[in-house]
């Protein structure tokens, strides 16, 4: 018996099942033609089995006999019915064998057979039919495959279509040569090529789709054969490398020249993985440009000819993200006001200077840099102007360190310089000295002309600290040492300053818990008439007092509490208790008395800042006047339009309004004409050189005449003599406080002043 050629030649797997093999040797000559031409046979006695055995291994075609049935009833029909019934094989042929192959026709068809077979069996038709089913089945699978690859790979959707071109000219080509020779056996076949047909429809019909998704598709798209020809691509591959279809259809665009040399390798990988696996995976690299130039791109490719003669690529252009990615990085890394190196980078570039430092044995010394009052630029002038304020201060910094150094911003206004290979302690003095001067120069803003200086604390490794995170903590803790220092110096660390610096975070922490315990307490001092000695108010002073300790003043803690915010809360308390204490004292008699309280930056620019005090004066039931806020210069010379609406809006309330520490700050008595103040407190520092030093005492006396002039109020504080009362009352200060009057005291002790004060005016 002649083999024919086809199908056959691909190794399918095949169940037969029915009589007997031995017993029937029209099966066992099929069996053996089939093994013959390479196929695998497994036999199953009955319908029954061949399904068990299908469950295990589908099959890629089913021989049943129409007439035998297994030890439950089940005949070849029924089993036909249960193979296509069943959701893992209803695609597989089954060809039904039958003695009454007439009258089993419409059975067959009914049951879902593909084809039937008259018994016995004649081996060249039933070969025939076989291979004819066979190619049948693995085209329907291939384009069920290619059709779900086509809804979950759009990308490769050209693939797709060269595969299904290729599947169909095998289809076609298979077909032609089956008809041919099956032209005689059986008249089925005409329902076979009606189906071929209608596959070819369909296959032109998605080749016209695929093309017209190919063409205008916004992926670079081409094809290419195996001796390195671009041999066509579409208007967005062409467009990303600058090349014209003239160009590929010359040839003169070749893939294999696109990449630049420094990338063979990983493309020499994805050649590779080409060969063996058909694909490769798509990885990045650079394409060369017509014009020379490079472009970043994402490739990804497939063959399309089964000896891997031509293939498809899809190219992505990554420049945006490229771009995306690098700006991303740079920001990550760098401040984006000032263009300098973030912290993160820092602490990079500190860590890298310091293992470097530990095996050559040599010193990095860090600089924290701070600018003094910046706060009152941003405030007073705009956020606009402190920009570009910080912009030119970053300019400067880098002009005063050497190539390898780092200058960083950590935010607002802070700088960090990073030094590695530094001399010693001398030739960081210099530096810092260097900066302080590069800072001292005036800066030009727009139409402003600034001044600022900084507070520098510098830490040296090893000495001050042998890891990055120590090395910070030590030079924050200097440059706040040299912020105490009267600003605008530089300062190296201590452990003295480590001490302090301890100290410091413990302070922070009771703070924190101090109003939750009921840990402080005010303190009052009397303000007196200095011509009769009459107390006519009270300046509120707060006091903390732990439990087994002794109270202790405001200026050991007032600073913390500013910089953690919790002034704000402390501050509303102090008001509240203030005004209850006075309202005590107004039910006691004592109702022309006038209670000062002193306000921090903080307080006088928090949000809703007017309603706080009117809630304070109102559940208290104190009237307003009755109130003296007592506010700084430096809380005048920020944001000045916000300061005069605030104030304005205290004094209509009726509230006095007293400038403390009068003579420390940058104001003029021109300048407090803008807003509404009532009066003027001189400063002690002043008051305390009346009759020793000159300046002191003409200065004193300037503030009160100039302050008569404008018709403020004047008090003077801390007057400790008789000499200084004297010299007060004579140049028309009218009032004052200080120790020569009284210490601050408890509420009950200050009610006893009153006492005694109230029991004179009647003995007198």
């Amino acid at each position: 018996m002649t083999e024919a050629a086809g199908p056959s030649d691909s190794g399918h797997l095949i169940l037969m099942a029915g009589a007997d093999l031995p017993d029937a040797p029209d099966l066992t000559a099929l069996r053996h033609a089939l093994e013959c031409r390479g196929h695998r046979v497994l036999v199953a006695p009955d319908g029954e089995q061949a399904l068990r055995q299908a469950g295990l291994a589908v099959p890629d075609l089913v021989l049943l006999d129409a007439a035998q049935r297994g030890p439950d009833g089940l005949d070849g029909f029924t089993a036909c019915r249960a193979f296509k019934d069943d959701e893992r094989l209803h695609k597989v042929p089954v060809l039904l064998m039958t003695e009454h192959p007439r009258a089993d026709a419409t059975r067959c068809l009914q049951s879902g057979a593909a084809d039937h077979l008259a018994r016995p069996l004649e081996p060249d038709a039933a070969l025939a039919r076989i291979d004819t089913l066979l190619s049948l089945h693995a085209a329907r699978r291939r384009l069920d495959e290619l059709e779900a690859a086509l809804q979950h790979e759009s990308a490769l959707r050209r693939q797709i279509e060269s595969y299904l071109q290729h599947a169909y000219e095998m289809l076609e080509e298979r077909v032609a040569q089956r008809t041919e020779q099956l032209a005689h056996a059986n008249a089925m076949l005409t329902a076979e090529i009606s189906e071929r047909a209608r596959v070819e429809e369909n296959l032109r019909r998605s080749e016209v789709r695929m093309r017209r998704l190919v063409e205008a598709n916004i992926i670079a798209i081409y094809f290419w054969s195996v001796d390195g020809l671009v041999v066509e691509a579409n208007d967005a591959f062409l467009r990303l490398l600058g090349y014209n279809q003239e160009d590929v259809k010359q040839g003169r665009v070749r893939w294999d020249t696109l990449t630049p040399p420094e990338y063979g390798e990983i493309s020499e990988r994805a050649w590779s993985e080409l060969r063996t696996s058909g694909s490769f995976a798509p990885y990045e690299k650079e394409y060369l440009r017509k014009d020379g130039s490079r472009v970043p791109i994402l490739v990804g490719g497939t063959v399309i000819s089964k000896r891997q003669q031509s293939g498809v690529a899809f190219v992505l252009d990554l420049t945006e993200r490229k771009q995306a990615e690098e700006r991303i990085r740079y920001m990550a890394d760098h401040d984006v006001l000032t263009g300098l190196p973030n912290r993160v980078l820092l602490q990079d570039r500190l860590q890298q200077a310091l293992s470097h430092a530990a095996r050559t044995h040599t010193l990095v010394a860090l600089m924290f840099i701070d600018l003094d009052y910046f706060k009152h630029i941003n405030d007073s002038l705009g956020h606009q102007v402190g920009d570009s304020l910080l912009r030119d201060v970053a300019r400067r910094l880098l002009h005063c360190v050497r190539e390898g150094d780092s200058v960083a911003r950590l935010g607002g206004d802070e700088f960090v310089l990073a030094l590695p290979l530094v001399g010693g302690g001398q030739d960081v003095a210099l530096v810092a000295q260097k900066v302080l001067d590069a800072l001292d120069a005036p800066f030009h803003c727009g139409d402003h002309e600034l001044h600022v200086s900084g507070s520098i604390g510098i830490s040296m490794y090893p000495d001050d600290g042998k890891d990055v995170a120590t090395l910070m903590r030590t030079a924050d803790t200097a440059m706040y040492y040299a912020k105490e220092k009267g600003r605008g110096n530089f300062q190296f660390f201590t452990q003295s300053l480590n001490r302090a610096a301890q100290r410091r975070h413990q302070l922070t922490i009771a703070l924190r818990h101090a109003l939750n315990r009921n840990e402080f307490v005010l303190y009052y001092q009397p303000q007196v008439d200095l011509e009769s000695g009459a107390i006519f108010a009270a300046e509120a002073l707060l006091r903390w007092k732990r439990e087994g300790e002794a109270p202790v003043g405001c200026n050991e803690f007032i600073t913390i509490a500013e910089e953690t915010g919790l002034i704000l809360p402390i501050g509303e308390w102090v008001l509240r208790e203030a005004c209850k204490q006075l309202r005590q004292w107004h039910e006691s008699g004592f109702g022309g008395l006038t209670m000062a309280v002193n306000l921090s930056p903080r307080q006088f620019f928090q949000p809703n800042f007017e309603q706080m005090v009117r809630d304070a004066l109102d559940d208290a039931g104190v009237p307003p006047n009755r109130l003296d806020l007592e506010i700084t210069e430096g809380i005048l010379m920020q944001r000045t339009e916000d300061n005069v609406a605030t104030l304005k809006i205290l004094s209509d309330m009726g509230i006095k309004l007293s400038i403390d520490d009068f003579g420390t700050g940058y104001s003029s008595l021109a300048y407090l004409q803008r807003f509404p103040v009532d009066a003027l407190k001189i400063d002690r520092s002043f008051v305390s050189g009346i009759g020793q030093d000159s300046n002191d005492t003409a200065l004193v006396a300037a503030i009160i005449s100039m302050a008569n002039s404008l018709r403020l109020k004047v008090l003077a504080e801390g007057v400790e003599t008789n000499e200084q009362r004297c010299f007060l009352q004579s140049h028309g200060c009218p009032s004052g406080q200080g120790f020569y009057y009284s210490a601050p005291v408890s509420a009950e002790e200050f009610t006893e002043m009153l006492l005694r004060q109230s029991r004179r005016t009647i003995d007198a």
